[in-house]
Protein backbone atom coordinates (compact mmCIF):
# COMPACT_ATOMS: atom_id res chain seq x y z
CA UNK A 1 0.00 0.00 0.00
CA UNK A 2 1.56 3.79 -0.76
CA UNK A 3 -0.86 6.39 0.96
CA UNK A 4 -1.19 10.09 -0.45
CA UNK A 5 -2.74 13.01 1.65
CA UNK A 6 -4.68 14.24 -1.16
CA UNK A 7 -6.48 15.98 0.88
CA UNK A 8 -8.63 18.28 -1.61
CA UNK A 9 -8.26 18.59 -5.19
CA UNK A 10 -8.45 22.40 -5.09
CA UNK A 11 -5.27 24.14 -5.37
CA UNK A 12 -5.72 27.27 -4.05
CA UNK A 13 -7.00 25.26 -0.94
CA UNK A 14 -3.67 23.14 -0.90
CA UNK A 15 -1.91 26.38 -1.30
CA UNK A 16 -3.51 28.24 1.44
CA UNK A 17 -2.70 25.26 4.17
CA UNK A 18 1.04 24.83 2.68
CA UNK A 19 0.87 21.59 1.44
CA UNK A 20 4.05 21.72 -0.59
CA UNK A 21 2.07 20.62 -4.00
CA UNK A 22 -0.40 20.69 -6.08
CA UNK A 23 -3.35 18.69 -7.31
CA UNK A 24 -1.61 17.75 -10.57
CA UNK A 25 1.46 16.50 -8.63
CA UNK A 26 -1.08 13.88 -6.53
CA UNK A 27 -2.52 12.70 -9.59
CA UNK A 28 1.03 12.40 -11.31
CA UNK A 29 2.04 10.39 -7.86
CA UNK A 30 -1.15 8.34 -7.74
CA UNK A 31 -0.98 7.22 -11.76
CA UNK A 32 2.68 6.49 -11.59
CA UNK A 33 2.05 4.62 -8.75
CA UNK A 34 -1.02 3.10 -10.01
CA UNK A 35 0.97 1.95 -12.87
CA UNK A 36 3.60 0.00 -10.69
CA UNK A 37 0.23 -2.12 -9.31
CA UNK A 38 0.61 -0.79 -6.31
CA UNK A 39 -2.26 -0.53 -4.17
CA UNK A 40 -3.22 3.20 -3.35
CA UNK A 41 -4.94 4.60 -0.23
CA UNK A 42 -6.36 8.44 -0.67
CA UNK A 43 -6.43 10.34 2.76
CA UNK A 44 -9.54 13.34 2.33
CA UNK A 45 -9.04 16.10 4.84
CA UNK A 46 -12.97 17.55 5.37
CA UNK A 47 -13.52 21.25 6.64
CA UNK A 48 -10.42 22.84 5.45
CA UNK A 49 -10.73 26.39 5.15
CA UNK A 50 -12.41 28.25 2.50
CA UNK A 51 -14.44 24.46 1.96
CA UNK A 52 -17.71 23.98 1.41
CA UNK A 53 -19.59 20.39 1.37
CA UNK A 54 -19.52 20.30 -2.29
CA UNK A 55 -15.80 20.98 -2.55
CA UNK A 56 -15.26 18.19 -0.50
CA UNK A 57 -17.75 15.93 -2.35
CA UNK A 58 -16.22 17.23 -5.51
CA UNK A 59 -12.80 16.25 -3.90
CA UNK A 60 -13.52 12.60 -3.39
CA UNK A 61 -15.14 12.45 -6.76
CA UNK A 62 -11.73 13.69 -8.56
CA UNK A 63 -9.71 11.30 -6.48
CA UNK A 64 -12.02 8.01 -6.96
CA UNK A 65 -11.25 8.82 -10.70
CA UNK A 66 -7.59 8.84 -10.37
CA UNK A 67 -8.30 4.32 -9.30
CA UNK A 68 -7.30 4.88 -5.70
CA UNK A 69 -7.67 1.55 -4.12
CA UNK A 70 -8.87 2.62 -0.42
CA UNK A 71 -9.94 5.62 1.14
CA UNK A 72 -9.48 7.84 4.61
CA UNK A 73 -11.88 10.42 6.37
CA UNK A 74 -10.62 12.61 8.63
CA UNK A 75 -11.82 16.06 9.73
CA UNK A 76 -9.48 19.13 10.66
CA UNK A 77 -8.04 19.59 13.96
CA UNK A 78 -7.28 22.89 15.01
CA UNK A 79 -4.33 21.96 17.71
CA UNK A 80 -2.32 24.56 19.46
CA UNK A 81 0.26 26.20 18.48
CA UNK A 82 -0.24 26.22 14.55
CA UNK A 83 -0.82 29.01 11.98
CA UNK A 84 -4.54 27.84 12.32
CA UNK A 85 -4.60 28.42 15.84
CA UNK A 86 -4.31 32.17 15.65
CA UNK A 87 -7.12 32.42 12.52
CA UNK A 88 -9.38 30.19 14.95
CA UNK A 89 -8.74 32.62 18.05
CA UNK A 90 -8.99 35.57 15.55
CA UNK A 91 -12.92 33.88 14.22
CA UNK A 92 -10.97 33.73 10.66
CA UNK A 93 -12.00 29.80 10.88
CA UNK A 94 -14.65 28.22 11.60
CA UNK A 95 -14.12 24.32 12.31
CA UNK A 96 -16.74 21.86 10.65
CA UNK A 97 -19.67 20.67 12.88
CA UNK A 98 -20.25 17.37 13.75
CA UNK A 99 -23.53 17.50 11.93
CA UNK A 100 -21.94 18.71 8.50
CA UNK A 101 -19.00 16.19 8.73
CA UNK A 102 -21.46 13.23 8.80
CA UNK A 103 -23.38 14.33 6.44
CA UNK A 104 -20.34 14.91 4.19
CA UNK A 105 -18.99 11.69 4.75
CA UNK A 106 -22.04 9.67 4.75
CA UNK A 107 -22.45 11.18 0.76
CA UNK A 108 -18.81 10.22 -0.11
CA UNK A 109 -19.75 7.23 1.22
CA UNK A 110 -22.70 6.81 -1.56
CA UNK A 111 -20.03 7.51 -3.87
CA UNK A 112 -17.90 4.70 -3.50
CA UNK A 113 -17.65 1.98 -5.99
CA UNK A 114 -17.54 -1.23 -4.44
CA UNK A 115 -13.80 -1.67 -5.17
CA UNK A 116 -13.02 1.35 -2.84
CA UNK A 117 -12.35 0.03 0.94
CA UNK A 118 -12.97 2.80 3.58
CA UNK A 119 -9.69 2.52 6.07
CA UNK A 120 -10.94 5.19 8.32
CA UNK A 121 -14.22 7.43 8.91
CA UNK A 122 -13.05 9.71 11.61
CA UNK A 123 -10.07 10.27 13.62
CA UNK A 124 -9.84 11.59 17.43
CA UNK A 125 -7.59 13.19 19.22
CA UNK A 126 -7.62 13.24 23.12
CA UNK A 127 -4.90 15.34 24.58
CA UNK A 128 -5.03 19.02 25.37
CA UNK A 129 -3.71 20.10 22.46
CA UNK A 130 -6.99 20.10 20.49
CA UNK A 131 -8.70 23.26 20.28
CA UNK A 132 -11.35 22.64 18.32
CA UNK A 133 -14.06 20.89 16.83
CA UNK A 134 -14.44 20.10 20.17
CA UNK A 135 -15.92 17.39 19.27
CA UNK A 136 -12.89 15.27 17.92
CA UNK A 137 -12.22 14.86 21.66
CA UNK A 138 -14.47 11.78 21.89
CA UNK A 139 -13.71 9.06 18.68
CA UNK A 140 -16.13 6.69 20.50
CA UNK A 141 -18.76 8.88 20.70
CA UNK A 142 -18.17 10.36 17.16
CA UNK A 143 -17.80 6.19 16.13
CA UNK A 144 -21.28 5.91 17.63
CA UNK A 145 -23.16 9.01 15.76
CA UNK A 146 -21.06 8.49 12.52
CA UNK A 147 -22.47 4.26 13.17
CA UNK A 148 -25.98 5.53 13.87
CA UNK A 149 -25.98 8.02 10.57
CA UNK A 150 -25.35 4.96 8.58
CA UNK A 151 -27.80 2.83 10.28
CA UNK A 152 -30.45 5.72 8.91
CA UNK A 153 -29.36 5.60 5.49
CA UNK A 154 -29.16 1.51 5.69
CA UNK A 155 -25.27 1.55 4.63
CA UNK A 156 -23.23 -0.92 6.15
CA UNK A 157 -19.65 -0.03 6.81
Amino acid sequence: WVEYGIQTVYDEVLENINRGHDFANIKEWILKTKKRNLLVCGHMIFGLPGEDQNMMLHSVEESLKLGIDSIKFHPLYVVKNTILTKDFIEGKFIPISEELYIDTLIKSIKMLPPNVSISRVTAGISDDSLLAPIWCNNKHKQMYNIKQALLKQRLIY
